[in-house]
């Protein structure tokens, strides 16, 4: 390795660490119980290198809870491809079925997802990071709703329309979740609804 490169990997190996540590830390501690000293000594870094590799605490936090989100999506959506045989509704109801079943070891995350929304609506930048989050998790559903209309293509823009609607119809459970858990419905009773959405 070439003396210029050494720190080029060290800056990298330490992003990777602050990043690490803060999808651990938030997932444990949530947004508001994660502070920058925490991220530090977990992380094995310095106090610097939070601002010098994300620009400030929040954005890290908000890109850990993005990426931890999005795995959490991940998990959902390979559902729905094991479900090959069953129709497009079908198979989005069983990836909302996944979704909430995961939802108690993921509700910390979800709260911590909450609090970055209020916190990005006083800055543009973690405003601007909570919209990408949005649009790859559009683009990551669309990709099941896509797969799914095998014979006969849908225009992108309705194809993004509908990701927005089951994104926007699996946040609205989780916050059901959160505050009423036996206001979700279970398993039997989407199954249920796939049933009567599909005779419809």
């Amino acid at each position: 390795m070439a003396a210029q490169d050494a720190p080029t990997v060290v800056g990298n190996t330490n992003r990777a660490a602050l990043l690490d540590a803060a999808k651990r830390l938030v997932a444990e501690r949530g947004y508001a119980g994660t502070s920058v000293r925490d991220l530090v000594a977990a992380s094995g870094t310095n106090l610097a290198a939070v601002g010098y590799h994300y620009g400030s605490k929040e954005a890290l936090l908000n890109q850990a809870i993005a990426e931890l989100c999005l795995e959490w999506t991940d998990r959902a959506v390979q559902v729905a491809r094991t479900e090959s045989d069953a129709g497009p509704l079908a198979r989005m109801l069983a990836s909302l079925r996944a979704m909430l079943d995961e939802f108690p070891e993921n509700q910390s995350l979800f709260v911590a997802f909450l609090e970055g929304l209020l916190q990005a609506r006083r800055s543009p930048e973690l405003l601007g990071q909570v919209a990408g989050h949005y649009a790859e998790q559009r683009r990551r559903v669309g990709e099941i709703i896509s797969a799914g209309q095998s014979d006969r293509e849908i225009p992108a823009r309705m194809v993004e329309v509908a990701a927005s609607l089951m994104i926007a119809v699996a946040d609205g459970l989780l916050l059901q979740l959160l505050l009423d858990p036996g206001a979700a419905p279970n398993d039997d009773e989407l199954s249920a609804l796939a049933k009567g959405l599909g005779a419809a």
